[in-house]
């Protein structure tokens, strides 16, 4: 058991080292040379290191907003760092949630090998937290013993690696540089529902992405460049609102409010340009490799990767659909004050960002301009609504959820609670 929980914790839980594996083990099943092998798995984890750390530290950057933002709010909302939260949110589902995640991703690769979904989820890092959402709503809302959690819980994580990537498949064929993989990834629910509002209300011709500018403006066509200066913008205006001295105070250790606002806003062009050419590698990569064990292992099978690898083609759809989503959860927030709902909820930034930018990627992929605003408002409000109806569900899971908690948690999450209240386990 020790050993099983150590490779679980250490290495399957490691997204970089399923994704080595996955070019490792297609590269062998199609007989290629050493160096080939050992060459083409190299540049596929650091690629994918790339974009992980890039997103990760992406989302990061955009933390130093929160005191602020609750500041001009004036909300009595505490919201952890990410370390305290995850350690606190871990303490009492740890081991469950790693069972979960390691048989999950079992009963994935058994799906996608016996049934039409052959989608395999390779982005095990976003299912392992998804794990500890399912093993928290079956601890704390059921009676369930240790081994019926872990039973349930891993039908229900494989299930979901499945068919949310299977559900989002055919909608690939209409975002630039979807080719040849599904997303994996807990925007899911937000990214279908953003398609199908967008081709319902939406004009697909009114690209969000050819929207035209002045000629004098054409370099923020360069999603590395517009990401900068929309962001040095952001921050400066939220810093001019909240008080020049109070964050030179409080969020930024004396730094004046202007380098402050530029410092930010180079270091997410700084992670966008790593992102960009992590895409590069990965995508080169492992697609190829991924078709070995398509032909040996689980034919026609298809991977399921992370959001960020559509990034660097919609530069203006990220921007706009996170300041949307962002809007929405501030609407959404005003709408749970309103009704004086009990529990105190805080729009996610680091969600709020990638989920809000992949709605918007998707709404105007069927419904342009309209589409998007569409796709990633819904989002939005999912993002908040959803966050106020799980947390009293999930026990001491609250923590990371109130950070992390992306469009299938704060959608998924409730409704499965609420079943589980019903059917009174």
């Amino acid at each position: 058991m020790d050993i099983l929980m150590y490779i679980i914790n250490n290495v399957l839980s490691q997204a970089v080292f399923v994704i080595g594996l996955v070019v490792l083990i297609g590269l062998l099943f199609q007989k290629e040379s050493f160096t080939k092998i050992v060459a083409s798995t190299i540049k596929t984890m650091i690629g994918f290191m790339l974009i992980n750390t890039g997103g990760q530290t992406l989302g990061t950057a955009l933390l130093p907003l929160q005191p602020m933002l609750i500041k001009i709010f004036n909300l009595n909302v505490n919201v952890q760092s990410i370390g305290d939260a995850q350690m606190q949110s871990l303490a009492e589902i740890g081991t469950e949630m790693a069972l979960i995640f390691t048989f999950g991703f079992s009963m994935n690769l058994l799906l996608a090998r016996i049934t039409k979904y052959k989608y395999v989820r390779l982005s095990a890092h976003v299912s392992f937290f998804y794990s500890g959402l399912i093993a928290a709503l079956l601890k704390f809302g059921t009676n369930l013993s240790f081994i019926s959690i872990v039973a349930v819980g891993s039908i229900l994580l494989g299930a979901y690696m499945t068919f949310s990537c299977a559900y989002i498949a055919p909608l690939m064929k209409n975002v630039k540089g979807g080719e040849g993989f599904t997303l994996a990834h807990s925007s899911s629910s937000g990214v279908w529902l953003a398609a199908k509002l967008g081709g319902i209300f939406g004009n697909k011709e009114n690209d969000l992405e050819k929207i035209k500018i002045p000629k004098s403006l054409n370099f923020l066509r360069e999603m590395t460049i517009a990401l900068t200066v929309v962001m040095t913008l952001m921050f400066l205006v939220i810093s001019l609102i909240s008080g020049p001295y109070w964050v030179m105070s409080q969020v930024s250790n004396g730094v004046d409010i202007i380098t402050f606002s530029i410092l930010n806003g180079l270091q997410f062009g700084l992670w966008i340009t790593v992102i960009i050419t992590g895409v590069r590698m990965l995508l080169s990569e492992i697609i190829p490799a991924f078709h070995g064990i398509a032909d040996k292992v689980i034919p026609n099978a298809v991977p399921g990767l992370d959001i960020p690898l559509l990034f660097p083609n919609y530069p203006t759809s990220v921007i706009f659909g996170f300041l949307v989503s962002l809007m929405a959860g501030f609407i959404g927030m005003g709408i749970l004050g309103a009704l004086n709902y009990p529990v105190a909820v805080f729009p996610a930034l680091i969600p709020t960002f990638f989920t809000g930018a992949v709605t918007a990627i998707f709404g105007n992929s069927t419904g342009g301009v309209r589409g998007a605003f569409i796709g990633s408002f819904v989002n939005g409000l999912i993002l908040i609504i959803g966050q106020a109806l799980l947390l009293p569900m999930i026990g001491s899971y609250a923590p990371i959820m109130r950070i992390l908690s992306e469009t299938d948690y704060a959608l998924y999450g409730p409704i499965l609670g609420f079943l589980l209240k019903i059917l009174g386990i």
